[in-house]
């Protein structure tokens, strides 16, 4: 199913931010558990996109002629 790197590299991140972002909220003891969702969102997405994105550009190199 997920033959690719970037494929994995994506879905794995998915997951992870998922967890956090769940986890986050469930610690977050104050009446500020929006922001610690806001946060952890924001935080996973842009180290996923990070992640895929490098990913895919070194396979983009790598494959070029």
């Amino acid at each position: 199913m997920l033959k690719s790197r970037v494929r994995k590299n994506l879905a794995i991140g998915l997951v992870i931010t998922a967890v956090i972002a769940s986890l986050s909220v469930v610690i977050a003891d104050d009446g500020s558990k929006v922001e610690e969702l806001k946060k952890s969102l924001i935080i996973g997405l842009s180290v996923t996109g990070a992640v895929t994105g490098g990913t895919w550009l070194l396979q983009r190199r790598r494959s070029a002629p």
